[in-house]
């Protein structure tokens, strides 16, 4: 892992300062000279060589003194910020979020909530971010739109956090883009909404088209040319057309069958025979857990063999939402894109955070992806945070997550972010990962898709 450069590198303010300083102070002492030589020609020549010198010193010492009392000020004004942001204390930064603790989402919500608090705790431990405390705020939702709204403006408006670290809820966190925008609160990587392209909003969290996308080039690796899609009719299914559309044809693959599924529905049959008549020889799922375990289900009992994948969601690699649900034998070979890794892994980074989930008191959730989601974002987040030193305010921020370029944590894809529009999708790679023996297995690194 390295620390992220801060663009607004304060040296290099400063040496561009120094120059111009010097330069005006140069301006000066030419200045004094004119004034002193005019003033010698209106009298005498007698002045000796040694006054002379003794005058050059002088005004030499009263050059360097204007220059480093220029330089100073200079120094003094090269920070970004004018004064700290909102949330920012000589001794605390606050940072809020809001999850769904309770109603439908909550296991996913509690997961989140402990991650964020793991990672704050860690840093903490480890004396807070140049000194500084972390305080946590995290409110409930009920993973409810209208609460999500009220919960981030309550954030922004009463609690007046420094910043939104990883709020979960897709379908809930766009309607809080606009006030988001007007208010100037950063928003760093909500949990897989779309790119709203907006300068207070960071993603990290590849995209669904994006996965899809390079689920479509490994596939084309398989010799794969033909394709089915089973979709939910909403923001998923739709991201999943979007990106099965865009990569196909740079494969000559065929898209031989979509199938479209309402959102809660638990009956799928009609749709898998759909798509099994038209024979394809991969089917991507984008429905959710139950239902893909359905069509895996199906499919065995059918006796059809397509190579089936999910993604990140609808798969859960890593996870047992899905393959919990199919029958064992149905089960066996699936195949899901992965944007973090597994929580079961031997991997150091993610012994660090089972480590921290202990230390914070949520081992018992520390199986959850969802918590090692939240808190590799929180890594992320407090190495940035880090690298402002006391230049902390929103504008420092968004110059520094803007030069952010390939930061790995060995936890997610490497994060690189650049300017709007476009660069603050800060991800857009996964690996492929395949459920067999009753455990999930990388079989490739982080994938980019292909352009």
């Amino acid at each position: 892992m390295h620390t992220p450069s801060n663009a607004l590198s304060s040296s290099r303010g400063r040496s561009g300062r120094f120059w111009l300083a010097l330069l005006l102070a140069i301006g000066l002492f030419a200045a004094g000279c004119g004034s002193d030589d005019t003033s010698d020609s209106s009298t005498s020549d007698t002045t000796t060589a040694e006054e002379e010198s003794a005058a050059e010193d002088e005004a030499t010492d009263t050059t360097m003194a204007e220059e480093t009392d220029t330089t100073e000020a200079a120094d003094d004004s090269a920070a970004v910020c004018t004064e700290p942001g909102q949330g920012i204390t000589d001794a605390t930064i606050k940072i809020g979020s809001t999850q769904p603790l309770s109603g439908g989402a909550a296991t996913a919500g509690e997961a989140f909530a402990a991650g964020l608090e793991a990672a704050a705790q860690e840093r903490n431990d480890a004396g807070g971010i140049n000194g500084r405390m972390i305080e946590l705020t995290i409110l409930d939702d009920g993973f409810e739109a209208a609460r999500s709204v009220a919960n981030v403006r309550r954030l922004g408006d009463e609690e007046e956090v420094f910043a939104v670290l990883s709020p979960a809820g897709s379908a809930n966190l766009p309607g809080s883009y606009e006030y988001l925008s007007q208010k100037g609160l950063p928003m760093f990587a909500p949990v897989l909404p779309p790119d709203p392209d907006q300068q207070e909003v960071y993603l990290i969290g590849t995209g669904h088209s994006d996965q899809v996308r390079l689920i479509v080039d490994w596939l084309a690796e398989q010799g794969v040319t033909s394709i089915g899609l089973l979709r939910q009719d909403n923001d998923l299914g739709a991201a999943f057309k979007a990106g099965l559309e865009a990569q196909a044809p740079k494969h000559n693959i065929e898209i031989v069958a979509e199938e479209v599924v309402e959102p809660q529905s638990t009956d799928v049959s009609a749709q898998v025979l759909n798509i099994r008549d038209a024979d394809p020889d991969a089917v991507i799922s984008g429905a959710d857990n139950t239902q893909t375990a359905l069509l895996l289900d199906q499919a065995y009992d059918l006796g059809w063999e397509p190579i089936i994948i999910g993604n990140s969601s609808t798969a859960g690699p890593g996870a047992v939402g899905t393959v919990g649900a199919a029958a064992p034998e149905a089960a066996e070979g699936f195949y899901g894109s992965a944007i973090l890794a597994f929580t079961t892994s031997d991997a150091p980074e993610v012994q660090a955070y089972r480590a921290a989930m202990d230390a914070a008191g949520h081992s018992d959730v520390a199986d959850n992806a969802f918590g090692l989601q939240a808190y590799a974002h929180s890594i992320v987040f407090y190495s940035v945070l880090e690298s402002l030193g006391d230049d902390l305010c929103w504008d420092a921020l968004h110059a520094s997550l803007e030069s952010l370029d390939n930061f790995e944590t060995g936890l997610v894809a490497p994060v690189t972010f650049g300017p709007v529009p476009g660069g603050h999708s800060g991800t857009t790679g996964a690996r492929i990962a395949q459920y067999t023996g009753g455990d999930w297995v990388f079989i490739t690194d982080f994938l980019q898709p292909q352009d």
